[in-house]
């Protein structure tokens, strides 16, 4: 099995150290926080971009973060959004269940409040039932 290799940030984008530096540093403006939040989003770095949109308080970004999660049923990404109607997480679960990410799935059920559901999800699949 291949191991996966890092992708390379391109010229100008902060390493994880500046990017901590950045993020520490109460006097960042939020129009920095926007334009590295975008320039992560575009390379398909959700969580850096998050972590930006989230400092600068930017919610056109933190709404395309929103989108995302619910397109890719991206539940850890989700709950890192904050709190949630239990609609939203049902919407998460059932893409993440299209898509086959079952952790992700129970996650969310259990977001929602569908422990029971979540667990029968989990059991259904540790069974091969499904």
């Amino acid at each position: 099995m291949a191991e996966p290799v890092a992708q390379a940030l391109p010229r100008g984008m902060p390493d994880c150290l500046k990017k901590r530096h950045l993020l520490n540093d109460k006097e960042l403006s939020p129009e920095i926080c926007r334009d590295y939040g975008e320039k992560f989003l575009a390379l398909g770095f959700w969580e850096d971009a998050l972590e930006f949109f989230l400092k600068g308080n930017y919610l056109p970004g933190l709404e395309k973060i929103k989108a995302h999660a619910l397109d890719s049923g991206d539940a850890p990404l989700m709950a890192r959004l904050g709190s949630h109607p239990p609609e939203v997480w049902r919407q998460v679960a059932a893409r993440a269940l299209d898509l086959g990410k079952i952790q992700f799935a129970r996650r969310a059920l259990e977001e929602a409040g569908d422990r029971e559901q979540a667990e029968e999800l989990i059991h259904r699949f540790t069974r091969g039932d499904a």
